[in-house]
């Protein structure tokens, strides 16, 4: 089954080889960045895979345990957005969290043409800042499906009858609709998650292989609804041809890192 690391190419046979793989590439890293609530060490492949390591506050002898981490893919996606909430669930460290923001955002209001919630990367750099906040994010969607049509034709044909069909270029924040719902239920506060689908078009495709464990991923330009997105996928999660041009559905956790 894949997993959020498996989508970028690291895929192990248990949690020690994974524990062991990280260690290292930690060890690797070169580029940190501290904030007020601590430090992100940044491994970068040449492929654009990212790992951004959570180190928690120096000891006594001024070592760091990594506490956490946090995968992403330096793609080419580039969105206006307004981040109006911060969202922090009860089992983030200090160096985790996501946003609540809006898409392609009004000038005057503030409201865009829809809602998004994503994972922030780097979200211990930009949470002390003051929302609202109109900034450029580049957004990856770590896909959990993605299938795939060779025209716009091929995917409203193939998913016509299927209840409420999608448009060729569409973004459903289910994370927010599943949050909606479990406090209705429960009548508790339920933080959304960063989960979405994503339908558009494909810009441009490639097929990666992660240079630290030889596998192979792959990258997708994705033009959609008034946004572009960058997605990753394990091979095992894809249907279909991947072609420039053609149409795309992909059920994604989607990460986001603020640009400038």
């Amino acid at each position: 089954m894949a997993s959020n690391m498996s989508t970028l190419g690291f895929d192990y046979e248990d949690q020690a080889g994974f524990a062991d793989a990280m260690t290292m590439l930690a060890n690797e890293t070169v580029e940190h960045l501290s904030s007020t609530k601590g430090e992100y060490a940044i491994w970068r492949s040449r492929t654009g895979a990212e790992i951004w390591f959570h180190l928690s506050a120096p000891g006594e002898g001024g070592e760091r345990d990594i506490i956490g981490l946090t995968p992403f893919f330096e793609g080419r996606s580039d969105n206006l957005m307004s981040i109006t909430h911060v969202i922090r669930r009860p089992d983030d460290n200090l160096l985790e969290g996501a946003f609540y923001a809006w898409m392609a955002p009004d000038a005057e209001t503030g409201e865009g043409s829809y809602p998004v919630v994503f994972d922030a990367v780097d979200f211990a750099a930009q949470s002390d800042r003051e929302p609202p906040l109109h900034v450029g994010v580049r957004l990856t969607g770590f896909a959990r499906e993605l299938r795939c049509f060779p025209t716009e034709a091929a995917f409203t044909s193939a998913t016509a009858g299927n209840g409420q069909q999608l448009a060729p270029k569409a973004f459903i924040p289910i994370g927010l609709f599943a949050a909606a719902s479990a406090t209705e239920e429960r009548d508790a506060d339920e933080p959304p998650s960063s989960t979405a689908i994503i339908t558009g078009r494909v810009l441009e495709h490639r097929l990666l292989t992660n240079e630290a464990t030889a596998q192979c991923f792959h990258w997708l330009l994705v033009e959609s609804l008034d946004a572009s997105f960058d997605i990753v996928a394990d091979p095992d999660v894809v249907t279909g041809e991947i072609v420039n041009g053609g149409t795309v559905e992909c059920a994604c956790w989607l990460v986001g890192r603020v640009l400038g």
